[in-house]
C-alpha cells in the first residue's frame, strides 16, 4: 500500500471524464496514460448490478479512473494494482479529489503480485496490450510506460494464467483485446483457460489515429510479421479492439458467442 507523496499535484492538470455513468474528476499527467477509448468501452460493459457491493480488482490502473468509478458506482471496495509508483500516487491524490479515498486500496506492483492470495468478485484488466513498436510510435503511450512486448501479449498473456484463482466462485474476468498486438495467441489462451465461460461481449472498429496513418509503412511491416492486423474502411485504415468476459468455474454458465472474432464489429464508417 502506498502513502501520497507531497507535490504529487504539480505538473498535473484536471479534467472530467464519465466512467460507469460517473463524472469523475482526475488530475493528469503527461507522463503517465490519460483514460484512452479502450477504458471508456471497456467499462461500458458493467452496470450498477454487477458492480454494487462487489470487491473488485481493477488491474493497470493508471491514474485511477476505472477504479474510481467503480467505488463511486458502488462498489464495497476496491484495490487497483499499477506497475508505476507515480501512478498510484496521483491515482490515490485522485480518489480523495472524488471523495472515495477510503474504498480504494492503490498498490504498487505487477499485476497480482501485490495482492497475495486475495480473491475478488470482479476482476477489470487495462493492462497495456500493444505491441513495443506501436506503443512508441503513438503520442497517447507514454514513453516510460511499458508495453505489451514485441507482440503485446506479454501482459494480457501472464494476466490470463494467473486470474482465474484470483476470482471467487461466481465471479468474472473483464479485459480488452487489441489487433494492434498479436490478438489471435492472446484469444488462444484465453480459450485454453476459460473455455467455454468466455464470451466476447464487445467490438468496435477504431480509425488509424494520426501517428498512426504517419507510420503506415512501419505498421505494414509489422502486419506482415504476424505482430498485428489492421484493415481499411473507404481506403481509410482501422484496427480493432474487442471486449471479452470470462466466468469463474462456479459462475452461471454465459450465453455463446456465435459471432467470429474479426467479424460483425460495432464500426465507426457505418
Amino acid at each position: 500500500m502506498l502513502a501520497a507523496k507531497e507535490g504529487t499535484k504539480e505538473r498535473t492538470e484536471t479534467v472530467c471524464c464519465d466512467v460507469l455513468a460517473n463524472k469523475v474528476m482526475l488530475r493528469v499527467s503527461p507522463n503517465l496514460f490519460r483514460p484512452t477509448l479502450t477504458t471508456t468501452i471497456l467499462t461500458d460493459q458493467l452496470d450498477a448490478a454487477s458492480v454494487r457491493h462487489r470487491t473488485i480488482l481493477d488491474l493497470g490502473s493508471g491514474i485511477g479512473p476505472i477504479a474510481i468509478g467503480l467505488a463511486m458506482s458502488g462498489a464495497e471496495h476496491v484495490y487497483a494494482t499499477d506497475v508505476m509508483p507515480e501512478a498510484c500516487e496521483l491515482a490515490m491524490a485522485n480518489a480523495d479529489l472524488n471523495g472515495v479515498g477510503d474504498r480504494i486500496t492503490f498498490m504498487h506492483g505487477h499485476l497480482f503480485e501485490p495482492l497475495g492470495d486475495l480473491r475478488f468478485d470482479v476482476i477489470v484488466d487495462d493492462v497495456s496490450a500493444v505491441t513495443e513498436d506501436v506503443a512508441r510510435l503513438s503520442r497517447w503511450f507514454p514513453r516510460g510506460v511499458p508495453s505489451g512486448g514485441e507482440d503485446g501479449t506479454v501482459n494480457t498473456i501472464e494476466m490470463l494464467l494467473a486470474s482465474r484463482r484470483h476470482l471467487k466462485p461466481n465471479g468474472f474476468l473483464l479485459f480488452p483485446i487489441l489487433s494492434l498486438s498479436r490478438q489471435a495467441r492472446i484469444l488462444e489462451v484465453a480459450r485454453e483457460v476459460y473455455g467455454e465461460r468466455l464470451i466476447r461481449v464487445a467490438s468496435r472498429r477504431i480509425p488509424f489515429s494520426a501517428d498512426l496513418k504517419n507510420n503506415l509503412a512501419k505498421l505494414v511491416d509489422l502486419r506482415s510479421q504476424g505482430l498485428i492486423e489492421f484493415w481499411h474502411a473507404r481506403n481509410r485504415p482501422y484496427w480493432v479492439l474487442e471486449i471479452y468476459k470470462a466466468y469463474a468455474d462456479g459462475a452461471h454458465r454465459p450465453p455463446v458467442d456465435h459471432s467470429e472474432a474479426g467479424h460483425a464489429h460495432t464500426s465507426i464508417y457505418e
